[in-house]
């Protein structure tokens, strides 16, 4: 019986051998396959464009310059000889006053004046009057005569001040008359006519540019126009992004119907009039969350093509635009050592290898070097991270490298070992201390029946194993104490 005792020992540590293994290699393999597999990309597909929709805005042709004419809230419309996208020339006529509402006011008014020229003359004919029965009234009523002069005579100089005023209307009144056509002051298209509008009759000069201030300080007049040829760009950056942008920053402008490209400075960035026009805010993701839109003005180098209010995409130029012979890469792939620069590369058998480049130009504004000699198009690169070594296994399917964020390599850094796989519960709080030995697992198969109820009494009972009795026999030791096979089986 001593050596049935000795089988079920070498059988259970055969079991718990087994099982560490399987538990170890599948671990270790699993761990061990993600390690060894590092992604690579094309080269060709590295450089086959930069996607820039993110920083890409919106923007009109405009005019640099633009001149608001007025009309004179004092006088009524006849009509008007223009509408909006007309193209007018200097001195054409955009719109006549009404001459009859004008001249019933130029009588009134010069009634006015000759009713205070006669209460001028009525008031001289009693300062006369006054005077002579001064002269002959005793010496005490002269005092009252004087003090009635006195009061004459300063409503006579109130009256020579409105007087002289209301001639001042008449005269204005009568310039209106010879001008009642207001003409373009320059060469351009009608952008604006605002019916609302009312500006002073004493505003005398009705037009107005803004062509270097860059805010619409001509949207409140009558008509606005728009000067032809000399284009600008109009775009708007959201505050979440007008702040990246400088004055002098270079800008490609791209049509929206072809592949025609223009270029440009950043003249002006407007942050104090954000741009309410046709935009109730700009609305960013699912949340509704709105943001201010600010408006920014390109010049432009040339305009050739370009049409007054077109519409067009404009992006920050980083030399995109350039077209350079050879092959280039970004830097951040490359790693400068001291006898050179390298770049993890595939070989022909599938493995990564760091391999040794010739640099040749620097691109500042795009970060990239030309490669001279080392790499081709259809080479497939890696980024140089830190986990990268010589002799991985590359992959150019993403997935299969998916790093998780809470671990250095993302394998089971979380929880299959320190955190939780075994010191919380696979070994020591329960995988084998709590019931695979101790609660009932090993018990299970041998105590409780089902080594001895079968495999192991099989054994000895003779099921092809006089071999292995023999051998067990020879290599055990004998222990004379041991209980003979009987008394081990629990029933």
């Amino acid at each position: 019986m001593k050596k049935k005792g000795i089988i079920i020992l070498i059988v259970v540590l055969l079991v718990l051998a087994g099982a560490a293994g399987a538990i170890y290699y599948v671990l270790h393999n699993k761990k061990a396959s993600n390690e060894e597999l590092v992604y690579a990309t094309k080269i060709s597909d590295l450089n086959g464009g930069y996607d820039l929709t993110e920083s890409r805005y919106m923007g009109t042709v405009e005019s640099q310059e633009v001149k608001g004419v007025n009309r004179d809230s004092d006088k009524k419309v006849k009509e008007l000889y223009v509408k909006e996208e007309d193209e007018v020339k200097a001195g054409d006529v955009l719109f006549e006053y009404d001459t009859e509402s004008m001249e019933l006011q130029l009588r009134q008014l010069e009634l006015e004046l000759t009713s205070i020229n006669n209460n001028i003359a009525t008031l001289n004919q009693q300062i006369a009057s006054l005077t002579a029965e001064k002269a002959a009234a005793p010496a005490e009523e002269q005092l009252s005569y004087s003090a009635q002069i006195q009061n004459l005579q300063a409503q006579v100089n109130q009256a020579n001040y409105d007087a002289s005023a209301k001639q001042l209307e008449i005269d204005r009144q009568k310039l209106s008359m010879e001008n009642t056509k207001v003409v373009a002051p320059m060469d351009g298209i009608i952008k604006t006519i605002n019916e609302n509008n009312s500006t002073s009759s004493s505003d005398d000069d009705s037009s107005n540019s803004n062509s270097d201030n860059g805010s619409d300080s001509t949207s409140n007049a009558y008509i606005t126009i728009m000067a032809k040829g000399d284009y600008r760009i109009k775009a708007t950056a959201s505050e979440l992004t007008v702040r990246s942008m400088s004055e002098g920053q270079s800008m490609i402008v791209r049509s929206r119907v072809d592949d025609s490209t223009w270029t440009g400075t950043v003249t002006k960035i407007d942050l104090e009039h954000p741009d309410n026009g046709n935009n109730d805010g700009y609305y960013m993701g699912s949340s509704g969350t709105t943001a201010t839109k600010y408006p920014f003005y390109i010049s432009l180098d040339s305009t050739d093509g370009l049409m007054l209010g077109q519409h067009v995409y404009v992006e920050a130029d980083y030399g995109q635009g350039d077209v350079k012979e050879g092959l280039w890469l970004d830097e951040y792939y490359i790693m400068q050592e001291d006898d050179g620069a390298y770049v993890w590369a595939e070989n022909a058998k599938g493995y990564i290898e760091k391999r040794k480049i010739e640099l040749g130009e620097y691109d500042e504004n795009m970060m990239r070097y030309q490669i001279l000699s080392g790499l081709t198009e259809d080479d497939y690169i890696a980024y140089p991270e830190d986990r990268v070594k010589e002799g991985m296994k590359v992959t150019h399917n993403y997935e299969d490298v998916m790093i998780d964020d809470t671990g250095d390599d993302g394998v089971i850094d979380d929880g299959s070992y320190d955190d939780g796989a075994y010191d919380d519960g696979s070994y020591d709080d329960g995988s084998i201390d709590d019931g695979y030995t101790d609660d009932g697992y090993i018990d299970g198969y041998t105590d409780d029946g089902i080594l001895d109820d079968g495999s192991i009494n099989n054994i000895d009972d003779g099921a092809n194993m006089d071999g292995i009795d023999g051998s067990v026999e020879e290599a055990a030791p004998q222990d004379e104490s041991a209980p003979d096979s009987d008394s081990e089986v629990v029933q």
